[in-house]
């Protein structure tokens, strides 16, 4: 009884040895939540007149053990072949802010000024106008996570991201009043490319 005690007290050290290491940075992997892509309208030009802008909210949480800079990147790839990247649109993140209601909703950038162990940011991510003819789209953010790891003693850099499948209906009118119907979520991983030898 003592000796399966010695066991289990063992097998406590090492996992806790190992995630200690994970949460010291050997690896580190930042959480994701999402929410469903929606839109604002901005100003585009004299008058009254206006354009459709598609944004992304999205929460990074850090729980990692340190402050983390991770580069982050969004991007919209639709059914037709398009892909729409975060472009940073200031005045669809200030429109954006106040339909949220919250003006400390930040950006990539800010993630990119450092995220420390604990905290958690809600970002918002903006893709103009997203093809109104596009009946699915996959939302990808990538740089959540330590992309170097070791295989066989040589480094070798995953590229991981996460993503997250909608579609809608109707067709390609009235696209504001079609919303987005989440299909999957989760992490995919590319081919990893090996660090070339000297």
């Amino acid at each position: 009884m003592r000796r399966s005690a010695i066991h289990g007290l063992a097998a406590a050290v090492v996992l806790a040895a190992a995630s200690a290491a994970l949460a010291g940075g050997l690896r580190w992997e930042l959480g994701i939540k999402t929410e469903t892509p929606t839109w604002v309208k901005v100003p585009d030009g004299p008058g009254d007149r206006t354009r459709v802008v598609w944004v992304g909210v999205y929460t990074v949480e850090n729980k990692t053990g340190e402050t983390r800079k991770p580069t982050v990147r969004c991007e919209i790839h639709t059914d037709t072949n398009k892909v729409f990247r975060d472009g940073g649109d200031a005045l669809a993140i200030r429109a954006m802010r106040k339909k949220a209601g919250n003006e400390d909703l930040g950006t990539a950038v800010d993630l990119l000024k450092g995220i420390d162990d604990g905290k958690s940011l809600r970002c918002v991510a903006t893709f103009g106008a997203v093809d109104d003819r596009a009946k699915k789209l996959e939302l990808r953010i990538y740089g959540l996570h330590d992309p170097v790891h070791m295989v066989q003693g040589k480094e070798v850099h995953e590229i991981r991201y996460w993503s997250v499948k909608y579609e809608r209906k109707g067709d390609e009118f009235g696209r504001t009043e079609d919303p987005w119907k989440t299909l999957s979520s989760g992490w995919v991983t590319e081919e990893p490319e090996k660090k070339p030898e000297n």
